[in-house]
């Protein structure tokens, strides 16, 4: 078979002189290909992004402006619709006089109205009123101060009672004044009738009667008890000014945010240097776009109007983008509508200067005469650190010796060389690292990097160290091996496989064997670790919460769930290197070895996940839940056994759990104690509380069976077991 021909490797020199000419060359593309970009377009895709993102941001503004307002007049009506506005009690007494119950109806609706004020500063009032005439009002009048008018035109004509706020939201200091107000002639009142119920109607910009201000109002009516009843929220045209000046709405230094009616007549001035102080803006509120002379925003105006194009844009989707010339200038404009209820709407309009565009364009360019500068030094400088550079080879090869030392196959990284010596250097030393990848898979490598940290030989012997062994076993292996292929199997056994062992590691464990589907692991050897016992039991936690996730993945994607059962012993072992000369395996031997495989075995017949016997339950402590399950002798021991069930860590088992186990607990000390008929009794009801429990009818039966055939005198409660 003929081998296709490998790339040449090149020399020192070569490389070096190759290596310099590409990057000067790169370098000058570059700046090629940088300086090129042209500038206009670079504006244009600046200016549609940036007015784009005023009018999402303008938007977004207006409703966090807005939208308070709306919610509130709605939340009103629903306070109304619970008979809270009724207005009857504050009107019941006669002109010029003031009865504790009126003082305590107006109490009761300024406690509701007052917060929102204080919560809402863009409200400048609130009222309700009724159709006949009476109406209640809350306005903010200098220095944040609150009051209250209270008219009623059919029962006192001109006559209106007005009250102070105190800070608690409560009337005082009544005053009766004569003044001409009928509320059901106001436009939020009149504009409301051809409307259904509930719905939120805004009004034009209009003069508000007490305080001769120019603004905007929402209302909302309902029905109560036969009347019809008004509540309407009022909003200054300063207010909006004031939205519209915020830093937060302009886009770039000498950006214009303005907000104007449906007939293009101001309700939101822009940031200009005429609109800065009370008067001027008062002055200027509903002027037409003419009459405010504003000369870029004049020359924007007659650009939409006279490009048919983007007058065609507005009057279909309401919005739109366009540039033009003012004084000399280039401007960049964007108009959009925004919805107030479903009869009005109001326009925002955004202007942007180019020049300011053209200060980031003139950064961009300092940016890029800086990296062509930097890119002219690096070329300079890459002549004189390109020999250093080879050295990098050199390393990586030293490093990843140093690893493969150390037995560290982590830094598992292809080292690139193409200087020929490194190449073949680098070949090698990979060819070495795979080989001793492929060893590692099949012994301890923990063991393995104990013996090259003492600088040992593997030789046969063992020391005697009390350790925690686990043994683990799958429930239903056979079953589950029978109904899949060996393909399928072995690669659902390798995830398995995987998992278990990344967990086990995670807790300083060392994973001793596998026997079939079982995992033989043990804790303290040959490195020790502090708590060793600790460390088994929240590795065998960590294991469980691990394979309950993936065995809801394996379902998922159509293969079998994989529960485990676990058994855990601690005890004196034999732990070292066992075997025969040609063959070692460090490994443990003892009697808690055996324990350790009955206790996963006994999980089958309690129906738990987690056995432990009573040395391991002693140095767990009371960092983990558990329940005391039984009194046993294993098959092959002599002595009994103490076996708890691990619940999992204290403070994070249920109560329901915790119930059950000592429920359990209870009815086994009156089984040990001899008292069958009172563990019966405890366990009565125990399925219908928390369920059926192996583990519950095992000691049922028992008690059942002791009952006909009482056990010796001396019984201690240990029960023998005959089965793995």
């Amino acid at each position: 078979m003929r081998r296709s021909p490998t790339k040449k490797a090149v020399s020192i020199r070569f490389s070096l002189l190759r290596s310099f000419m590409v990057l000067i060359l790169i370098s000058s593309l570059t700046v090629l290909i940088l300086m090129s970009i042209r500038a206009h377009k670079t504006e244009v895709e600046l200016s549609e992004q940036l007015i784009s993102k005023g009018m999402v941001q303008a938007d977004q503004e207006l409703n966090n402006f807005f939208q308070p307002v709306q919610k509130n007049v709605l939340l009103a009506a629903a306070w109304g619709l619970g008979g809270k506005l009724n207005l009857d009690e504050v009107v019941a007494g006669a002109p010029g006089k003031l009865t504790q119950g009126q003082l305590k109806a107006a109490t009761q609706i300024d406690l509701l109205l007052a917060p929102l004020m204080q919560l809402f500063p863009d409200m400048s009032s609130l009222q309700v009123a009724n159709a006949r005439g009476d109406g209640f009002l809350i306005i903010r009048l200098e220095h944040g101060r609150l009051k209250n008018r209270v008219v009623s035109r059919e029962r006192w004509g001109t006559q209106t009672l007005w009250f102070d706020i105190d800070p608690l939201g409560r009337p005082k200091s009544p005053e009766w004044k004569k003044v001409d107000y009928e509320p059901r002639d106001r436009a939020w009142y009149v504009g409301l009738q051809s409307l259904p119920d509930l719905e939120v109607f805004w009004t034009d910009p209009y003069l508000f009667f007490t305080t001769k201000d120019l603004g905007i109002t929402a209302s909302v009516k309902w029905k109560d008890r036969g009347r019809d009843y008004v509540f309407a929220a009022d909003i200054l045209l300063a207010a909006i000014t004031d939205f519209t000046q915020r830093d937060s709405t302009q886009l770039t230094k000498h950006s214009q945010t303005a907000v104007y009616t449906q007939d293009w007549r101001a309700v939101g001035l822009p940031r200009y240097p005429k609109f800065q102080n009370p008067e001027a803006i008062r002055r200027s509120f509903l002027l037409t776009v003419d009459e405010i002379q504003i000369p870029e925003l004049l020359a924007a105006v007659h650009e939409a109007r006279d490009n048919e194009a983007i007058g065609k844009k507005i009057k279909e989707s309401g919005q739109a983008r366009f540039s033009y010339e003012s004084r000399d200038e280039t401007w960049w404009a964007g108009v959009t509508s925004y919805p107030l209820g479903k009869m009005r709407h109001l326009w925002v309009g955004i202007l942007v200067p180019n020049n300011d565009l053209l200060e980031g364009i003139t950064q961009l360019r300092v940016y890029l005469l800086a990296a062509t500068l930097l890119a002219l030094a690096a070329a300079l400088a890459y002549a004189i650190l390109l020999a250093r550079s080879y050295s990098k080879p050199l390393e990586a090869l030293a490093a990843q010796s140093r690893a493969i030392r150390d037995l560290d196959f982590r830094a598992d990284q292809k080292i690139e060389a193409k200087l020929r010596e490194f190449k073949q250097l680098a070949e090698a030393q990979a060819q070495s690292l795979a080989a001793l990848q492929s060893f590692a898979h099949y012994v301890p490598i923990e063991v393995v990097k104990e013996l090259v940290r003492k600088g040992e030989v593997a030789r046969i012997g063992g020391r005697m160290e009390t350790l925690p062994v686990l043994f683990t076993d799958i429930a239903g292996f056979t079953k589950i091996s029978e109904s899949m292929s060996p393909e399928a199997l072995t690669n659902h056994m390798a995830e398995y496989f995987q998992t278990m062992i990344d967990t086990l590691h995670q807790y300083s464990a060392t994973v001793d064997k596998f026997v079939g589907d079982a995992i033989v692991a043990f804790w303290g050897a040959p490195t020790p670790v502090a708590e060793p016992a600790d460390q088994a039991i929240q590795a065998v936690l960590a294991c469980q919460a691990r394979l309950k996730a993936l065995n809801e993945q394996w379902l998922a994607r159509g293969l079998p769930p994989l529960p485990t059962r676990f058994g855990l012993a601690t005890g004196p072992v034999v732990v070292g290197n066992i075997g025969a000369r040609t063959r070692l395996a460090y490994t443990v031997l003892g009697d808690p070895v055996n324990l350790a495989s009955r206790l996963e075995g006994l999980n089958k017949i309690y129906g738990s996940s987690i056995l432990v016997d009573e040395a391991t339950r002693q140095a767990g402590g009371d960092n983990y839940e558990w329940r005391h399950l039984d009194r046993i002798i294993v098959l092959g021991k002599t002595e009994p056994t103490e076996i708890f069930e691990v619940l999992g860590l204290a403070g994070t088992v249920a109560e329901k759990v915790l119930a059950g186990a000592r429920r359990y607990e209870a009815a086994w000390d009156q089984y040990r104690s001899g008292d069958f008929h009172q563990a019966l009794k405890a366990l009565q009801g125990f399925e219908s509380e928390f369920g059926p429990e192996l583990a519950v009818q095992l000691l049922r039966e028992r008690c059942e069976e002791y009952r006909k055939s009482p056990p010796e005198d001396g019984w201690d409660g240990t029960s023998k077991m005959t089965t793995k």
